[in-house]
C-alpha cells in the first residue's frame, strides 16, 4: 500500500471513528460479557523467572525525578529490573465490589481493559539469562520467550549499551474493540503513550533514562518480540494476537544518547540473533468468540511503520522552559513510588474542589519538555500536541478558555488556524517560559461537558482540557505518525495523572469526546489541527462500595544492591 493510499485510509478511519452529538462511531451496541477478553496475556509453557518486589526501597522523591543528576543510577540486576517493571507496567492494587475483582496498574488504560503488553530484552544478569521475556504483570514474573546460546548472547550484549536493556510494547486491539468498537484503535494508541510515560517515570526512580527508538519498523519489533512467529500463534484467533508498537532503550543517562544513535546500526544484528535462539511459550486465547472490525484492520495496515534512519530525531527540549525558583512543597519529601502506586482514575468529580494557581501553573510547567527530565525526553521529537483548557475552579484565574503552547514554533500555526476573535492574552502571573494564553473569558462548564460526550466529570472538575495536535503536517511525514500523535497525547495524560496525585487531587482520561464540537468552538477547519484526547482534573468522589486489596502478596522482598 503506497503512502498516498495509506494516508487516505488513515483519514477514512479517523473520520469513521469520530464521535458527534447524535452520531457515535460504530460500536458493539452492547457488552458481550460471555466474550469479555482476558486482561492478562500468558505465554503458556514458557519458563518463569520470579521477580522480587523491590520498589519499597527506592527513596527518590518526585522532585528528585525532575532534577537531572539528583538520583544516582542503580546497577541493573534482577531486583532493579523487577522494581522497574513493577513501577512501569505492574499492578498497583486489586479492587473488589459485589463479588467482582479487578486489577489496577501503574499504566492506566481506557476502560481498564489494558491492550498493552510489555517485553524486556535483557543482557545476562544473576538469576536472569540473556534473552527476550514477556512481563506477566498479574504475577510479577518474567516469561522467558527467547533464550540465546552463549555465543549469540555475547553478540546480543554487544548491541546494548552498558547497563542498558530494551523494553518492547505491543497491543491487542481486541481488548478495546470488545467494548468500544471501531474507535478502539485510537484508545490503544493512547494506552501506548501512557505506558511510555510510565516506563520513563519508573526508569527515573532508579536513576535511569529511557528513549523511544525511532529507527525500528513494526516488522523489526515483531521479530525481536517473537510476534512474527507462526508456531506461537497456531490455533489462536487473529483478534487475540499482538500488534508490535515500539522499542524503548532503558539505560543510565550518560550512555543512553550514544546508545540510541548507534542502535540503528545494530538492528540487523539483533534481528538475526533473534532467529538463533530457542523460543518458548504459546499465547493464551482471550475470548471464546470474537467480533471482526475491518476498519481497525485497515488502520493497522495504513499506519504500519517501516524502518527509518532515525537521523531526523530531535531532542525533546525545543521549549527551553526555566525551572521554577520555588518548587511547590508537594512532592519534595515524598517518595515518587508512593505517587506511582496511588494513581487512580476518578470516576466522578465533586463539583466543588478548586486548585491553587501555584498548583495549576506547576502542572502546566510539567507539560513542557526539558532536556533530561521525565517523561518528555522519552519521545524523540519536539511537541506536536498542545492543551486547550476549560478552566472552572482555579484560584486566582478567571473561568474561561485557555491554551498552552508546548513548542516555541507553533504559535503562528495555531493563531492562523483558530478563529480570529480570540484574545490571545498571556496569563498574568504565569512563570517565565510558560506560554499560557487566555483565549476567551466566561463559564466553560456547559461546553466542557458537551465536548466530552455530556459527561459531568468534565465540568465538575477544577479544569478539563482537549489536546490539539499538529495533524496534517505530522501525517505528511508518514502515515505512522497517526499513532505517534496519540502516543504523545497519552504521555501528556500520564503527566496530568501524576501531577494531580502530587497536588492532592485526581485526574481522568476521557476517550469519549466530540472532536468536531471542539473544532467548531475554536474555528478550526480542515485537517491542520485536530483534537485527539480529553482529560479532567479535580476533586474525586470516592465510591465507598469498593474495597482495595494489595497488588501483590510476597513475604520476602529483596533489596536492590
Amino acid at each position: 500500500m503506497g503512502d498516498t493510499r495509506r494516508s487516505k485510509a488513515v483519514h477514512r478511519y479517523h473520520a469513521r471513528s469520530t464521535h458527534a452529538p447524535g452520531r457515535f462511531a460504530p460500536g458493539p451496541g452492547h457488552l458481550d460479557w460471555a466474550n469479555q477478553p482476558e486482561p492478562f496475556r500468558i505465554w503458556e509453557g514458557a519458563p518463569l523467572v520470579e521477580l522480587p518486589l523491590a520498589g519499597d526501597d527506592l527513596t527518590a522523591t518526585w522532585t528528585d525525578l525532575h532534577r537531572p543528576g539528583n538520583v544516582t543510577p542503580r546497577p541493573l540486576d534482577r531486583a532493579t529490573l523487577g522494581a522497574f517493571l513493577e513501577l512501569s507496567l505492574g499492578l498497583t492494587a486489586w479492587k473488589e465490589a459485589g463479588g467482582s475483582r479487578w486489577a489496577l496498574r501503574a499504566n492506566p488504560s481506557s476502560g481498564n481493559l489494558h491492550p498493552t503488553e510489555g517485553y524486556a530484552l535483557v543482557p545476562p544478569l544473576p538469576g536472569v539469562a540473556c534473552g527476550v521475556y514477556h512481563y506477566r504483570s498479574r504475577d510479577h514474573v518474567l516469561e522467558r520467550r527467547l533464550t540465546s546460546s552463549k555465543g549469540a548472547a555475547a553478540r546480543l550484549v554487544e548491541c546494548l549499551p552498558e547497563g542498558g536493556f530494551l523494553v518492547g510494547l505491543s497491543s491487542i486491539h481486541w481488548r478495546e474493540a470488545w467494548k468500544y468498537g471501531e474507535r478502539a484503535f485510537r484508545y490503544c494508541q493512547h494506552d501506548v503513550g501512557h505506558a511510555l510515560a510510565s516506563i520513563r517515570y519508573a526508569a527515573a526512580v532508579l536513576g535511569w533514562s529511557a528513549r523511544l527508538l525511532d529507527a525500528p519498523g513494526d516488522s523489526d519489533v515483531a521479530i525481536l518480540l517473537g510476534l512474527d512467529r507462526p508456531p506461537a500463534h497456531e490455533g489462536l484467533d487473529a483478534a487475540d494476537r499482538e500488534h508490535p508498537d515500539a522499542l524503548v532503550l532503558v539505560a543510565p543517562p550518560h550512555v543512553i544518547e550514544e546508545g540510541r544513535r548507534s542502535f540503528g546500526d545494530a538492528l540487523d544484528e539483533l534481528t538475526r540473533r533473534a532467529g538463533e535462539g530457542e523460543w518458548a511459550g504459546r499465547p493464551n486465547s482471550l475470548s471464546p468468540e470474537h467480533r471482526r472490525w475491518p476498519e481497525i484492520d485497515a488502520a493497522v495496515e495504513a499506519t504500519a511503520k517501516p524502518r527509518t534512519s532515525g537521523d531526523a530525531d530531535q531532542s525533546a527540549g525545543a521549549l527551553e522552559a526555566v525551572f521554577p525558583e520555588g518548587e511547590p512543597e508537594a512532592g519534595e519529601a515524598t517518595p515518587a513510588t508512593r505517587f506511582i502506586r496511588q494513581r487512580r482514575s476518578a470516576v466522578a468529580m465533586d463539583g466543588q474542589t478548586s486548585v491553587s494557581s501555584a498548583a495549576f501553573f506547576g502542572m502546566m510547567e510539567r507539560l513542557l519538555p526539558r532536556p533530561g527530565v521525565p517523561p518528555w525526553d522519552v519521545l524523540p521529537w519536539t511537541p506536536r500536541v498542545h492543551p486547550v483548557l476549560f478552566v472552572h475552579r482555579v484560584e486566582g484565574l478567571g473561568p474561561g478558555l485557555y491554551l498552552l503552547e508546548r513548542d516555541d514554533g507553533v504559535h503562528g500555526t495555531l493563531e492562523r488556524s483558530l478563529r480570529r476573535n480570540l484574545l490571545w492574552e498571556q496569563v498574568a502571573g504565569s512563570p517565565d517560559g510558560l506560554h499560557l494564553f487566555l483565549l476567551e473569558e466566561g463559564d466553560a462548564r456547559a461546553f466542557a461537558r458537551l465536548a466530552s460526550c455530556q459527561q459531568a466529570i468534565a465540568s465538575d472538575s477544577a479544569f478539563s482540557l482537549g489536546m490539539l495536535s499538529v495533524f496534517e503536517n505530522s501525517l505528511a511525514e508518514g502515515p505512522w505518525w497517526y499513532r505517534r500523535l496519540f502516543w504523545e497525547s497519552g504521555v501528556l495524560g500520564q503527566v496530568l495523572y501524576m501531577e494531580a496525585e502530587v497536588h492532592g487531587v485526581r485526574g481522568t482520561g476521557i476517550g469519549c469526546y466530540f472532536d468536531d464540537v471542539v473544532h467548531e468552538l475554536l474555528g478550526l477547519e480542515g485537517e491542520r489541527i485536530r483534537d485527539l484526547y480529553h482529560f479532567t482534573v479535580g476533586g474525586a468522589v470516592e465510591d465507598p462500595r469498593l474495597a482495595t486489596r494489595p497488588a501483590y502478596v510476597q513475604t520476602v522482598r529483596s533489596r536492590p544492591r
